[in-house]
């Protein structure tokens, strides 16, 4: 089984590792390629370039896609906690609330446009 882990998606630090039958083959931070400290808003897109070439491996063979994002459902504890931090601000709780899964979706999106432009199949 081939894994694709992808980290750091439209935050900072963005980097991707590949996993053949679990073990560790290549992983790499984008700000090395891009010569840009912490590649702030930048998609993994040549360190997961770099991982495929290490491996000898073309996109298409790729079984799963793995990134640190997920929806947080109402009742979720996650979504209360990131509430009440902001308790002494009620506008940025509600917020809070109310938007947990804003940044999921936005990073969804960026992940299958980067899964898109790579050639691997987003329905992995």
């Amino acid at each position: 089984m081939i894994v694709l882990g992808l980290s750091g998606a439209v935050n900072h630090d963005a980097s991707a590792a590949l996993y053949i039958d679990g073990k560790l083959i290549a992983a790499a931070e984008e700000e090395r390629f891009l010569r840009d400290k912490h590649a702030k808003g930048k998609m993994p897109y040549e360190a997961t370039k770099f991982c495929l070439q290490q491996a000898g491996i073309k996109p298409e063979q790729i079984d799963i896609v793995a990134f640190p994002y997920a929806k947080i459902g109402l009742k979720s504890p996650a979504r209360w906690h990131y509430a009440a931090r902001h308790w002494y601000a009620p506008d940025r709780a509600l917020t809070a609330f109310f938007s947990g899964n804003r940044r999921y979706w936005r990073n969804h999106r960026n992940v299958m446009k980067l899964l898109d432009d790579l050639g691997i199949d987003s329905k992995r």
